[in-house]
């Protein structure tokens, strides 16, 4: 499932949307992104950029999770104006159980038109066309409700929250757990 999951990795597209490798040319696009403390008020123990260093490290560690097969994302282009808006992917790969896990962001400026759902789509489908993954997860903070719906839209079901499930921002935080199973497209 590894093998095929990394090697059938390529450029997506829909009507609006490219979605491609990340690269150091898009650093100015990813720190606008990941500086955005709204964007990142959920991301796990990370906190709003304040340096280009920061986005220059998050794409080179998107490029290393790709290299070495531990995670893929894709940078999403809004195909009008060639830029950077967002960023979707799969990590927390689990060959035996035919498992990933989805992550996902969105610059705040594009937030409430569908981008997300269009991108989030296009991965979803590609992966279950071309892959034998059975399970995808999205692991949420309850709070997060724009995330929520966005899962609950594309049609992934909630199977409950985990208590105290992870430490973030210095705190336990709930987590709430939803999947997507081939069997349910």
């Amino acid at each position: 499932m590894k093998d095929e999951l990394f090697a059938t990795y390529r450029e997506l597209q829909s009507e609006r949307l490219l979605l491609r490798e990340i690269t150091e040319q898009d650093v100015e696009d990813v720190f606008e992104i990941y500086s955005n403390k709204e964007v990142m008020l959920y991301f796990a123990d990370r906190f709003p950029f304040e340096k280009k260093s920061e986005a220059e490290t998050m794409i080179r560690e998107y490029g290393e999770a790709l290299s070495k097969n531990w995670g893929m994302r894709w940078g999403i282009i809004l195909k009008e104006s060639g830029k950077l808006i967002g960023t979707c992917g799969f990590h927390a790969i689990s060959e035996y159980d035919k498992r990933i896990e989805i992550g996902y962001d969105l610059n705040r400026d594009y937030w409430q038109k569908g981008i997300m759902t269009e991108a989030l789509s296009l991965i979803i489908d590609h992966v279950f066309w071309n892959t034998d993954v059975n399970r995808i997860e999205a692991l949420i903070e309850p709070p997060n409700i724009g995330s929520r719906a966005l899962l609950e839209k594309i049609g992934f079901k909630y199977e409950g929250t985990l208590r105290k499930h992870e430490m973030c921002r210095g705190d336990f935080v709930d987590i709430q757990m939803f999947s997507l199973l081939r069997e349910d497209l």
